[in-house]
C-alpha cells in the first residue's frame, strides 16, 4: 500500500545497463583523450604524470574497460597521493571486484581487493597527516 520495504531507485539491470550505454561520440572522445594522454606520457612533456595517469584512468573506467582504469589509477598514486576523483573512482572499483570475488567465492581475489582497500585507506590517512 505505502510501498514500505521497497527500495526506492532501483534499476533492473537491463536499465542501468541501458542508462550507463555511451554515446559513439562520446565513446570516440573518450579514446582520443587516452590516446592523446598517453603521447603526453610517451614523450615526457607532462610535469604532473600523476595527473595525466588519473585522467587516462577515469577515462578508461568511464569506457567499462576496469582493469585498464585500475592500472592507470594505481599508477597516479603511486605518484602522488590524493584523495581526488581519480582516489573515490579506484575505491570504487576496488569494492566492486571486492564484491565480485565474494559473490564467486574467490577467497583469494577476495583478500587481493581488500589489502589494495587497506592501501588506500592508508593513502587517505597520509593525505590527512600531511606525508609524502
Amino acid at each position: 500500500m505505502f510501498g514500505l520495504g521497497k527500495k526506492k531507485g532501483k534499476l533492473p539491470n537491463a536499465a542501468k545497463e541501458a542508462q550507463m550505454e555511451l554515446s559513439a561520440e562520446r565513446t570516440v572522445q573518450l579514446e582520443t583523450e587516452i590516446t592523446q594522454n598517453k603521447e603526453l606520457l610517451q614523450q615526457h612533456t607532462s610535469k604532473n604524470q600523476a595527473l595525466v595517469y588519473e585522467k587516462i584512468g577515469l577515462a578508461y573506467s568511464e569506457l567499462g574497460k576496469v582493469e585498464e582504469a585500475i592500472t592507470a589509477l594505481e599508477k597516479s598514486l603511486e605518484q602522488e597521493k590524493t584523495t581526488g576523483n581519480g582516489y573515490r573512482k579506484l575505491l570504487s572499483l576496488y569494492n566492486q571486484k571486492r564484491a565480485m570475488a565474494a559473490k564467486a567465492g574467490d577467497d583469494l581475489e577476495l583478500q587481493k581487493y581488500l589489502e589494495k582497500i587497506d592501501w588506500l585507506m592508508q593513502i587517505s590517512k597520509d593525505v590527512t597527516r600531511g606525508v609524502k
